[in-house]
């Protein structure tokens, strides 16, 4: 797995409604989409109607490799604090 870093790059876009984090997270997967998929699925508000998360949209946030970061578990996002985001 690897970890990555994902940025908000556009905190005004209409997106951020659709989500409950609004900052920068990490999360380890095997490649960018799935990392950007999981930030999405674990960060997500209302149903699945509720519209796009900004954390697909490259527009709206980054996401690269964090080759610094070494204590993210596969599969889970963390916050800069250390804690988890569980959905």
């Amino acid at each position: 797995m690897t970890i990555y870093r994902l940025d908000p790059l556009d905190p005004g876009h209409r997106s951020w409604t659709n989500s409950d984090e609004k900052d920068s997270v990490w999360a380890s997967a095997e490649t960018p989409e799935a990392a950007r998929e999981l930030v999405a699925d674990k960060t997500k508000l209302g149903d699945e109607d509720a519209g796009e998360s900004p954390w697909r949209l490259a527009t709206v946030t980054s996401c690269v490799v964090e080759p610094t970061m070494t204590h993210v578990d596969a599969g889970t996002v963390v916050r800069g604090d250390g804690s988890l985001v569980e959905r």
